[in-house]
């Protein structure tokens, strides 16, 4: 379910909204590149959360921060999850509850940093969203286990113990962000997800 198969045309027109946020924050990753690289700056200059700029009334950075990242590694990383995690998420809410989960988990985890924020931090990056997307899995795993497989679910608590882990050893890693995004998503999960909808490959155990 997770292995990516379609070529390049077709993955376009499957997941519209996984393409064209991929393509958003891929943008902002070549403008970064072109205007010195991932520099304080530069993050905060293309949209990256700042506690002080926010009070000082830049609310707009509250979703503009999850576009942006904090260096090449950080932005690969949160694609590569995004493109795995996304599509099947895509395909079984449709595009357009998709595009709501997704920019619900943006705007609900930008407020929940904003709230706990540590001073003189600039937080970026789709890390929320990606573990929003892990918090719906979640959901899925234990309450709906009909819709994967069984391998498919032991990734999901394999990728999501990794996740954590890496959260807790990680420097500069915003532990707030992640743990924000996987309860938005577990949450949001039978707000949005009909118990009718089915993944690829899915069957019924």
């Amino acid at each position: 379910m997770f292995l990516v198969t379609e070529d390049f045309k077709t993955f376009i027109k499957k997941y519209p909204i996984t393409t064209f946020m991929v393509g958003l924050c891929s943008i902002l990753a070549i403008i970064t590149t072109f205007i010195g690289g991932y520099t304080i700056e530069n993050m905060i200059k293309l949209g990256g959360y700042e506690h002080e700029l926010v009070e000082q009334g830049e609310i707009w950075r509250l979703f503009t921060y999850a576009f942006m990242h904090g260096s090449y590694a950080h932005f690969f990383m949160n694609m590569t999850f995004m493109i795995i995690l996304g599509r099947p998420l895509e395909r079984a809410l449709g595009s357009v509850k998709f595009l709501i989960f997704y920019l619900a988990s943006v705007i609900l985890t930008g407020f929940i940093i904003n709230f706990y924020h540590s001073p003189n931090t600039v937080e970026t990056g789709a890390s929320g969203v990606g573990y929003a997307f892990l918090g719906m899995y979640l959901f899925i795993t234990l309450f709906r286990k009909n819709m994967l497989f069984t391998d498919d679910r032991k990734f999901v608590i394999t990728f999501l113990g990794i996740g954590l882990l890496s959260s807790l050893i990680i420097p500069s890693t915003s532990l707030t962000g992640h743990l924000a995004g996987l309860i938005i998503g577990f949450v949001m999960t039978p707000l949005l997800l009909s118990k009718a909808a089915r993944f690829q490959h899915s069957v019924n155990v």
